[in-house]
């Protein structure tokens, strides 16, 4: 057995976070029914001792199994986790290519948070900006790696756009 996963806690959040790998303190305390004091304790233990990863996301930490995934996947998880830019990036999964016009229509929010949203992506260097005649086109940077890891974790999102890329993906395939 891993080292420190001997206590029944620590068990149910090394579980929790193989299922659910990207997400932060507070989505693991509601899912386990831990306290933040209890839980803190226990991620820090954890880290500390190698098992789990934790990444700041802004004013997050989003938390891995140490092992499961290289830092340009924790990356990619950790935006799927939110929203917005998961909303974005699904629907570049499904159509390459789309200008800010597409994307505010099909993700549904104001320009300046789309625009916030797209400069954080290309941040991450997710997202790549190119111009057609005079509009932003966007699409993503590395598709296979996105689209793996989306459909690798699809249950553990709760997200009908998911779904229905998944399904998308899956009849394609066949």
């Amino acid at each position: 057995m891993t080292e420190g996963l001997e206590l029944e806690s620590r068990r149910r959040i090394y579980d929790f976070l193989v299922a659910n790998p990207g997400v932060h303190l507070r989505r693991i305390g509601h899912a386990l029914g831990m306290s933040t004091g209890m839980l803190s304790y226990h991620l820090g233990y954890l880290e500390r001792n190698g098992v789990l990863k934790a990444e700041a996301d802004g004013h997050r930490k989003r938390y891995f199994i140490a092992r499961a995934f290289v830092e340009a996947q924790r990356r990619i998880l950790a935006v799927l986790r939110q929203d917005v830019p998961r909303k974005i990036l699904v629907e570049l999964l499904t159509y390459d290519g789309r200008t800010f016009a597409e994307l505010q229509a099909s993700v549904g929010v104001s320009k300046s948070t789309l625009s916030y949203h797209l400069q954080k992506l290309m941040h991450r260097d997710l997202l790549v900006r190119t111009k057609r005649e005079r509009e932003s086109v966007f699409t993503i940077k590395d598709l296979e790696e996105v689209r793996k890891l989306l459909l690798a974790n699809q249950s553990s999102f709760h997200d009908d756009a998911v779904d229905r890329f998944a399904d998308l993906w899956t009849k394609i395939r066949t």
